[in-house]
């Protein structure tokens, strides 16, 4: 997988990604709540995810990603180019 490019989470990315095989033999499709090397939980929703993290965390920097077998890359067109 490729690194992620954002310092505050390279941690919690290499966690997820080293673990990537045991969460889903666990949690296929759940999101997982990761905070540094520790997997605080794993959740049926995103939303259900964050708002745990923001509550078990505080406002700190985590990572809630779905478990799936290959990351699906998402793509945006921003009308807010300026052009």
């Amino acid at each position: 997988m490729p690194a992620i490019n954002i310092p505050e989470l390279e941690t919690e990315w290499r966690y997820f990604n080293e673990h990537r095989a045991e969460f889903l033999e666990q949690a296929p499709g759940k999101y997982a709540l990761v905070k540094g090397d520790t997997l605080v939980g794993m959740f049926d929703s995103e939303v259900s995810a964050i708002r745990n993290g923001y509550e078990k965390l505080g406002n700190v920097p985590f990572l809630v990603k779905q478990v799936t077998e290959v990351d699906i890359p998402l793509t945006f067109t921003s009308f807010d180019l300026g052009v």
